[in-house]
């Protein structure tokens, strides 16, 4: 029997390893600073503060500035992986509406 863990599920969505570690522990924990994410991963903070500006533009996490500190929640589980599935698709559709005009176009010219 085929077991997979969190972190590769999560790397199916898109997440890197590390990105997934660190969206692990953000989801257990709530809201969190760079720096302690990577206290808590073992992650230097430098690949921590990379990760999550990544897993920002891949909408994974929030980022919250709350006076001089600049934390990070979680989006949920569910919205995350539904929006990536949701990004997926529209990539899909829009590669294949190009196939289609491109297709068109050839068939005018062979006409």
């Amino acid at each position: 029997m085929e077991t997979t863990s969190f972190a590769e599920r999560l790397m199916e969505f898109g997440l890197t390893r590390q990105e997934a570690c660190i969206y692990q522990c953000i989801l257990e924990e709530g809201k969190v600073t760079g720096y302690e994410v990577a206290k808590q991963t073992g992650i230097s903070r430098s690949n921590a503060y990379n990760a999550l500006a990544n897993m920002q533009e891949k909408g994974a996490v929030y980022l919250l500035e709350e006076g001089t500190a600049r934390k990070y929640v979680p989006v949920p589980l569910e919205e995350f992986c539904k929006n990536r599935i949701r990004r997926l698709e529209e990539a899909k559709n829009g590669s294949l509406c190009v196939r289609l005009r491109s297709g068109k176009k050839q068939r005018a010219i062979l006409r």
